[in-house]
């Protein structure tokens, strides 16, 4: 069986040269945005690399004990090394202490393991995910295991923001490069893979953002949908709000953050969407926005507002989401995002309010 992770051809293809010429690199930095596959395709790689298939030339096959084993998360020579995982400490699941970060002691658990000669397997293969979330004592010690890699171990490192990485750790692994695919192939794949409704199908690749991933997700979660209406509206709110409901929002986010890191960041991704579309309606190009089923209320709130200024809101959100990943206060955060926010004028509501008075 042939990988089938879509639109990634150029990282497929450099996978299968390095086994098939033997040169296969001790670690590698899988990187790029979420729900681009990733993951997917480290599983993939780790399949390939141990496939007992007949013919090389068709692995992994999906069919031999290696991809079956991979597959159902059950092979004893592949470990997942993620948040709240696993570690040395006799076993010890740091699920049950709400950790948020990977742990030194679970990168001393993967030295361990590395340590030995691989079970049943041509390799011993380490997926890191995220490898971002990686803290600065788990990173010392695995740098250690990086400069001197035992035989038949690859490591995967797998990250959304590669740049948090320190450099001695990127140096010192393979990169591969994921990135976003044309909403045609989302929308074809969404159709033939999934069978998706034409108009469902299109709908979640103009949404998607060049992430198949995500399109998968949202086809068989409607709450995803629902959130996502949810942001959209916060934003759309907030962004004709007084200081003070702001700095409420961004309290009440900020103390989410603590609990649920994704969720926030999730919300924060469609703040920084819905500015880009004020961006790009406040410069006629609103056959570039995203959200085009909320055009009208686009339109009214982009009305009095210059380019320059949704630019400004676009970096403020952004650079919240980055300051929040390199572990700030998400609070102190959230205001300074808040301040630097322009405040659109709503002209629909304020003739409303004059037809009322």
């Amino acid at each position: 069986m042939p990988f089938t992770i879509v639109g990634q051809e150029y990282a497929v293809t450099a996978l299968r040269n390095a086994v098939a010429s033997g040169r296969v690199a001790h670690a590698y930095l899988f990187s790029g945005p979420r729900h681009t596959g990733k993951t997917l395709l480290a599983l993939q790689f780790g399949q390939l690399l141990n496939c007992t298939g007949p013919d090389e030339r068709e692995r992994p096959c999906g069919r031999c004990r290696a991809c079956d084993c991979i597959a159902a998360g059950a092979h004893p020579d592949l470990e997942l090394v993620g948040i709240g995982g696993v570690c040395s400490e006799q076993g010890h699941d740091h699920k049950k202490d709400d950790s948020r970060d990977i742990r030194i002691c679970q990168v001393r658990r993967l030295q361990e393991l590395a340590s030995r000669a691989p079970y049943e397997a041509v390799y011993r293969v380490f997926i890191i995910e995220p490898a971002d979330a990686l803290n600065p004592a788990s990173i010392g010690a695995l740098l250690k295991t990086l400069e001197e890699p035992p035989p038949r171990v690859v490591i995967i490192l797998v990250a959304e923001r590669e740049e948090l990485l320190p450099d001695t750790i990127r140096s010192r692994a393979r990169r591969i490069a994921l990135r976003g695919i044309p909403k045609r192939q989302i929308e074809h794949t969404l159709r033939e893979r999934w069978d998706a409704e034409p108009s469902r199908a299109a709908e979640l690749a103009t949404l998607a953002g060049g992430r198949l991933g995500w399109a998968v997700a949202a086809l068989h979660d409607e709450r995803m949908m629902e959130r996502r209406e949810a942001a959209l509206a916060q934003a759309e709110e907030l962004a004709t709000a007084s200081l003070a409901k702001r700095f409420a929002a961004a309290s009440e986010l900020g103390s989410t953050y603590s609990r649920d890191r994704q969720r926030v960041h999730d919300v924060l991704e469609q703040w920084e969407r819905f500015w880009r579309d004020i961006m790009v309606v406040a410069a006629g190009r609103e056959q570039s926005a995203t959200h085009r089923d909320r055009l009208d209320r686009l339109r009214v709130l982009a009305a009095g507002c210059e380019p320059r200024a949704a630019v400004r809101g676009v970096r403020a959100v952004a650079e919240a989401r980055q300051q929040l990943s390199e572990n700030a206060s998400p609070v102190l955060t959230l205001e300074a995002m808040m301040l630097r926010l322009p405040v659109l004028s709503d002209r629909r509501n304020a003739v409303a309010e004059r037809l009322g008075e």
